[in-house]
């Protein structure tokens, strides 16, 4: 499924933003920014598994 490959796509990259994270050298700007962009992964990660939620209600009515 197309949904599900997106949705291991974004959880690698959500996955190297936090390893990003954990780098002591970064610096406050770089960390304000690595989180933002986590968040608007995991908004998308939340709306595609949202959407597979409901494919899969509705396959099972």
């Amino acid at each position: 499924m197309e949904s599900d490959n997106k949705l291991e796509d974004l959880r690698s990259a959500l996955s190297c933003v936090f390893e990003k994270l954990g780098a002591e050298s970064l610096t406050e700007p770089d960390r304000i920014e690595l989180v933002a962009r986590a968040e608007v992964v995991q908004d998308q990660i939340d709306a595609i598994q949202d959407v597979i939620d409901d494919e899969e209600q509705l396959a099972g009515h």
